[in-house]
């Protein structure tokens, strides 16, 4: 064997030594390293109005109440439970923000509502339900990303990053719940049972 194809075929072994020990694909994110975030929860109340006659539903917890006493609203109802939220961290699961089909007794008042948080940043969370009408409306929440904060919101029509839309008399309001994050046990029997 001459020199320069005896010193070519040990650069090549070397790469392939080399090639064979690294990664096919960047190094996956640790499943429960990234399921470490606070769970948010939103509950949709809707005002007592003539176009949403009282009905039953979930329970009101007294925090939503006082908040919304605040905001001026004096008769309400819950249209949904607590409903988990996530955002884009979890991008590999499977995402369904559905948090309201718009139903009242059985029939379509509002248009359907997803949620999302689009925005993690310096201790603190958005935290985006949007839908209700053909033109659009959000309630856009933001507060600190701690376990035990909580709020409630108007929604708003026509809200956008440029445009701040004002409340419209009888639209819903967004209740958000930080909770957290889900107990290492329960995430280890949810990848168990896929």
């Amino acid at each position: 064997m001459n020199r320069p194809s005896f010193v070519c075929h040990l650069v090549f072994s070397m790469i392939v030594a080399i090639t064979s020990e690294l990664p096919a694909q960047g190094a996956m994110p640790d499943p429960a390293a990234r399921r470490q975030f606070n769970q948010v929860f939103v509950k949709v109340v809707v005002p007592v109005t003539s176009r949403t006659p009282k009905q039953g539903g979930p329970v009101v917890e007294s925090w939503v109440v006082e908040q919304l006493k605040q905001l001026g609203e004096s008769e309400y109802f819950a249209v949904t439970g607590w409903v988990p939220v996530c955002d884009g961290l979890l991008e590999d699961d499977t995402v369904d923000n559905h948090v309201w089909d718009g139903r009242l007794k059985g029939e379509h008042g509002f248009c359907p509502v997803g949620g999302d948080i689009p925005q993690r940043k310096n201790g603190r969370l958005l935290v985006r339900v949007a839908g209700w009408t053909p033109v659009g409306g959000e309630a856009n929440i933001t507060l600190s990303d701690e376990p035990g904060n909580r709020a409630v919101g108007p929604v708003r029509l026509l809200v956008g990053k440029e445009t701040r839309g004002k409340v419209e008399e009888g639209l819903p309001y967004v209740a958000v719940l930080i909770a957290p994050p889900p107990p290492e046990e329960n995430i280890r029997s949810r990848s168990d049972a896929e």
